[in-house]
């Protein structure tokens, strides 16, 4: 049998005619694949491959892919931060072009509604308000489309009372920490929402509403006094917790467990003379719940364990030496993010905020970032954002580029 070509010295044969070309390393849509899960999670990153080419924008677009993309990955990248002004929701971007979110796309304005909006939180895709004058929460989804976008709920009569009101409250993704869900894209699947009631000389009381019933389950409630601060919940595990302003024995951390609908108090260390806008509940890096301190230019991250007596005690796990200039100042944490695993921090000097940055907990580096935040809850958006464009348009103006200005490093790197 004769070959086109010839066999040749070398071995090489020709293909037949028809035999199938083997594919070009990058048609290839599982070495394409490989390539694109490990692009940058920004916002523009898939947009701007998904131009390239029909395929590769519809394997960037494939929901089997973008799972595996946020797989990947594990944590989003801080998008922007939410916060309450003047009756708006208003998002700030925190991202540079062109992963920049036009801040007009994410805000919301409720001059129209009467009554004052309180922020509650931020998780999983979603913000939380409450308005106690209608006795009303609102579910926003800023990515979602349709009737998912904004969803209501009526608050049950015990918690706008004036005895014992709402104090704080969650929302959070239904899935929980179920096997194998990367929360990222569950902004328009069935969601919780937690409330919390507390009072100096009233037991605490807590509620969960869920999106798939439409109805609020049974009451829970805690005997114990407390008052729960307006610092945002964290989440850690199937647990939420929140700081406390005040209660009847040791400073604590309130704690609503998920799993068994129940309320209690959790120990934590006396931090003398530390401000709890210096402090931050967060998740641990051995899924405990932690706490990150700033103490006079040492920024520490502590963490509960339970020691070989089986008992719960607390750990400092890191510390981290801040600049030398930082001690002319004061430093505020601002907010936190979750999934991001991140601190929002403001440097003052002379009572005056003077610049904000990003501190990655995990690897301790930090981030200068393109706004100055002035109080102590904002909500920080961390979200694998792929969807569309995120370029402005006539509709959406971008925001000025901000000024450049010196700032003083955060975190000393540590000796080699």
């Amino acid at each position: 049998m004769s070959h086109e070509g010839g066999s040749g010295g070398d071995g090489e044969m020709a293909l037949l005619p028809g035999h199938p070309q083997p594919a070009a390393p990058l048609e290839d849509e599982d070495v394409l694949g490989q390539i694109l899960v490990r692009l940058p999670p920004l916002p523009s990153s898939l947009v701007r491959a998904a131009a390239v080419s029909r395929h590769w924008g519809r394997l960037a677009a494939d929901r089997a892919f973008l799972r595996r993309f946020r797989t990947h990955h594990r944590r989003p990248p801080v998008l922007g931060v939410f916060e309450m002004r003047g009756g708006e929701l208003v998002f700030t971007p925190l991202l540079d072009a062109p992963d920049r979110i036009p801040r007009e796309r994410f805000s919301m304005r409720f001059w129209h509604v009467l009554g004052c909006w309180t922020l509650l939180g931020y998780r999983h895709g979603r913000v939380l308000l409450v308005n106690l004058d209608l006795a009303l929460l609102l579910v926003f989804a800023p990515l979602a489309g349709g009737r998912r976008r904004l969803r209501a709920a009526v608050i049950p009569p015990d918690f706008v009372d004036g005895e014992c009101a709402v104090a704080n409250g969650a929302v959070l993704c239904a899935a929980g920490d179920e096997q194998g869900h990367v929360h990222g894209d569950c902004h328009s699947g069935p969601f919780k929402v937690v409330l919390v009631a507390t009072g100096v000389r009233h037991p605490v009381i807590a509620r969960v509403y869920s999106s798939d019933t439409g109805e609020w389950g049974d009451l829970v409630v805690m005997a114990e006094p407390c008052v729960v601060s307006k610092f945002p919940s964290t989440l850690i595990g199937n647990a939420l917790y929140w700081w406390l302003n005040k209660c009847q024995q040791e400073d604590g951390i309130l704690k609503f467990d998920l799993d068994s609908q129940t309320l209690s108090l959790v120990k934590r260390p006396i931090f003398d003379g530390i401000p709890s806008c210096r402090i931050r509940i967060i998740r641990g890096e051995h899924g405990g719940v932690g706490l990150a301190v700033y103490s006079y230019m040492r920024f520490q991250i502590w963490e509960r364990m339970v020691n070989s007596h089986g008992t719960a005690i607390w750990v400092l796990r890191k510390t981290a030496r801040m600049h030398s200039m930082l001690q002319y100042s004061m430093l505020t944490i601002v907010g936190y993010s979750e999934d991001g695993d991140a601190l929002l921090l403001t440097v003052s000097f002379g009572g005056v905020p003077t610049y904000s940055f990003m501190l990655q907990l995990e690897s301790m580096e930090w981030t200068n970032l393109n706004q100055t935040f002035l109080d102590c809850s904002y909500h920080p958006f961390a979200y694998f954002y792929t969807a569309g464009t995120v370029r402005a348009s006539s509709t959406a103006p971008a925001i000025e580029p901000p000024q450049q200005r010196s700032t003083i490093p955060a975190i000393v790197p540590p000796q080699q």
